[in-house]
């Protein structure tokens, strides 16, 4: 994914690995654009509540 300046890669090594399997099986786990709508996902618990105050504090 590429995003301005910034990108994801992953990287396989090895010999005699196929390619097209591999892709496959990894584009299988992508989410469709929908499930990343806004609405989802604002009503999860945040699992750092705290992380976000303490990170303030450190700042000050």
């Amino acid at each position: 994914m590429i995003w301005g300046d910034r990108r994801r890669e992953l990287v396989f090594i090895g010999i005699g690995m196929d390619e097209a399997r591999i892709r496959a099986r990894l584009d299988a786990c992508l989410l469709p654009a929908a499930a990343f709508a806004p609405a989802p996902w604002a009503t999860l618990r945040d699992p750092f509540p705290i992380w976000g105050e303490r990170q303030l504090e450190a700042a000050e």
